[in-house]
This record gives C-alpha cells, structure tokens and sequence, in this order.
C-alpha cells in the first residue's frame, strides 16, 4: 500500500492508468485514513495483528483470505481535485458482480447505505465488510459483503483501494467470504452463456477455480485455485475500467513510473507496520 501512496504522489498527467492486485505476506489490518487505531478493542481478534493505515477511508479491512487491488487515474486538467468518482466505483464492482453471477453467485450491488449523516466515524462498525454503502458488492439472501472498495483523490489524481474477500479469516470469523457462500442454481442456469467474458478466457478461468471451491481452508491451500482467482479481478478490473474510460491496457513496470521504488518509505511514521 505505501507502493500506492508513492504512486498517487508522483502522478503526472502523462501516466497511464496504473491498476494492481496483491495479497499480504501475513495477516494484516489496514484502517481507513480516518480511523483511530484504538478503535481495534472494539472487534475481538485485531488487537495483536500487525497494522497499517491507508491512504484511502472508509473502515478497517483484514487482508488475510482476500485480494487487495488498487486503481490509479492520473490527474488531467478538467479533472476536479477534491471528491470521489462514483463511477469508477460502479464500473469496478458492476463487472466483479457480473462475472460472479456467470459463476452461479447472486452478485448485486448493496444500493444501500449504514452511512452516518452526522460523518461521526466511530457510528459505524469498526471493519469495512460490516458497513454497507450503495455500491458494495454483496452476494446471497442475505446480503453478505465480498468486495468493498474506498478512494482518496488529490491534485495529482485518484487513488481507488478494493478488497476482494475469499474465505473466512480466523481474525475475524463474523465475516464470510465468497468461497464460504453457496451458488444459486438459477443464477447459474440464467447466466451460464458465458457472454461476459471472452469464451476461451472465461472457460480458462473456470478451469482454474471451479474444480477447487469447495475445497481448502486457505485460499492459498491450491496455486492454481488463486491463480485462477487473480485471473478473475484483473480481467474483471480491466473490462470495467475499460467500459468506464475506453483504454487499452498492458502489462508493464513500477519501475518505468517510479524509477527508485526503494525511495518508497515501506516502514516509519509515515507508513507504520506495526
């Protein structure tokens, strides 16, 4: 995360679009740039992880059975320096939904809020996947939150973070992921043409992680189980954004953006990992 912090720093209107897809070397909370840490206590479980604070808001997220991903969009000139975009957060999270209902998930977005009006931060639940905002993305009856994402943009353009959740975590068990839900038959039979997704693509794809969701306590427990889910985000990403801003993407380095990347403070007050 401090990678996308140096990122958002540095933009010029001459960059390309950046967007990456990460896991965590270990468990790790990240809080949302107005949280207090304190605020921890509040959830059993967080009180001995390592932690992090985020460049981008809303609530704490435990990255341990979950993708991170963030998006980049430099700054141009009619470009507004304060604010979110709401539909890059619609753009994103749209194109994850619909992917997953190919799947057999019921994926929707939330289109509803847990939002205090008053903005008092500690109103909420102290985790982002226990708050709710209209465009979240939630699957099943029961509405359960798989993917949230926050933004923070400033003149040099805007930074967009998501977390993308897998599997339950032992540091916060109240919380499902996606492979702890069961498929719904009609969403499967209604969506089953695969027309999202290129065909050769999505039945890659479908190799990769249908034979394995069932199986597993970590998401790591097969290579080709998260290769295959990691497959997924990025081609999921790159269509919506795509839709959103008709780019053309390709594969490339931090390096040819931010020559030195161990000028990238990783650790320290500015960035603790603690």
């Amino acid at each position: 995360m401090a990678i996308d912090e140096a990122l958002l720093s540095n933009a010029t209107p001459a960059w390309p679009v950046v967007m990456r897809v990460y896991r965590w070397e270990r468990p790790t909370l990240s809080i949302g740039h107005f949280q207090r840490i304190e605020d921890r206590e509040r959830v059993p479980g967080l009180r001995d992880l390592p932690w992090v604070r985020r460049k981008t808001g809303g609530g704490a997220i435990v990255h341990d059975q979950e993708l991170t991903y963030s998006v980049l969009i430099p700054s141009c000139d009619n470009q507004p320096s304060k604010g979110h975009n709401e539909s890059l957060y619609r753009a994103c999270h749209n194109s994850i939904a619909a992917n997953l209902r190919t799947l057999g998930w019921n994926a929707q977005l939330s289109e509803s809020c847990t939002c205090d009006p008053r903005k008092n931060e500690n109103a909420e639940p102290f985790l982002c996947f226990l708050r709710r905002s209209p465009v979240d993305l939630v699957v099943g009856n029961d509405n359960n939150k798989i993917l949230g994402s926050a933004q923070r943009r400033s003149r040099t353009g805007l930074l967009q973070h998501g977390s993308f959740l897998l599997r339950r975590s032992q540091a916060a068990t109240e919380l499902n992921g996606l492979l702890d839900l069961p498929k719904d038959l009609d969403t499967f039979c209604e969506n089953g043409s695969l027309s999202r997704m290129p065909g050769k693509e999505m039945r890659g794809l479908q190799s990769n992680i249908g034979s394995n969701l069932g199986g597993g306590s970590r998401i790591g427990s097969s290579n080709l189980e998260l290769d295959g889910w990691i497959e997924f985000l990025v081609s999921s990403l790159k269509q919506g954004v795509f839709q959103l801003l008709q780019i053309q993407w390709q594969l490339g380095k931090l390096t040819d953006l931010i020559l030195d990347l161990n000028g990238v403070e990783l650790t320290g007050n500015r960035f603790p990992l603690q």
